[in-house]
């Protein structure tokens, strides 16, 4: 009778623990898993998945970024730019400083430099709602230059290695052209992100109407990938869907997160 009861027991213990393979180690059991072979040092969800927002920097974020563009319905125009931004992260706070030089065939200098100040809100789990505010200070040296302020609001939801995401912005322009204030610009975006282990793939739609007052309808893709202490390398593409746009944009860039 005791050796019927112990290989019983047996038998139930051996059950339950090929009910709970985890192959991966990440805490959910291979049955659940849908994203298996999960890095060890990412952070999952209950089906196994990685979170990328509970992994984001913790304190510093930087990268560098060179664009070309192109567009033919302005005489064949081409343009060079290299980009570099820089953001801190403290809490739920971030404050952010973009600048890019660019050069052209009919003139060449630092644009405006970007100061956004963000916060974020996460009202539910996996769902990041972000407000903020921030100015282009006048760097170009042209006449009419002035400082231009910024709104922003988006928000980011993540789903079983995807994520969800859309925003808008809204700038009050001061710069003035012959004596009279450009319009004020405003846009917004949405699109989606599939990521796995250290790659991400961003599909966006952008909308924007230029302090010009003309409307530019773009398609825009990014591949990322991430290496050992937090660097990453990324590229992307930009298509012009409208007479407005500039018809592509390429670009190759790299930076860091720690």
């Amino acid at each position: 009778m005791m050796k019927r009861l112990i290989a019983l027991l047996l038998l139930i213990l051996s059950l339950q623990a090929n009910e709970y393979n985890d192959d991966d180690l990440d805490g959910v059991p291979n049955y659940l898993d849908r994203c298996p072979n999960t890095p060890f040092s990412d952070i999952v969800d209950e089906y196994g998945c990685s979170i990328e927002r509970l992994i984001r920097p913790k304190r510093f974020e930087y990268f560098f970024e060179y664009l070309y563009a192109k567009e033919s319905d302005r005489g064949d125009f081409k343009e060079n730019d290299y980009l570099g931004s820089f953001t801190f992260y403290r809490g739920n706070f971030d404050l952010s400083l973009t600048s890019f030089y660019f050069t052209n065939r009919f003139r060449s200098g630092f644009a405006d430099l970007n100061i956004k100040a963000q916060y974020r809100y996460t009202p539910v789990p996996m769902w990041d709602i972000y407000l903020g505010v921030g100015v282009d200070l006048p760097i170009y040296n042209i006449h009419g230059n002035r400082v231009d302020y910024n709104l922003y609001l988006s928000n980011e939801y993540y789903f079983l290695g995807y994520k969800l995401f859309g925003g808008l912005y809204f700038t009050r322009t001061t710069d003035r052209l012959r004596g009279e204030r450009l319009h004020n610009s405003y846009g917004g975006y949405g699109g989606i992100e599939i990521y796995k282990q250290r790659y991400s793939f961003d599909i966006v739609y952008l909308y924007n109407k230029s302090k010009f007052h003309t409307i530019s309808n773009m398609l825009y893709f990014k591949l990322e990938r991430t290496f050992a202490h937090n660097y990453f390398l990324f590229g992307t593409y930009t298509l012009g869907l409208n007479r407005a746009a500039i018809d592509s944009i390429v670009s190759i860039g790299f930076g860091r997160r720690f």
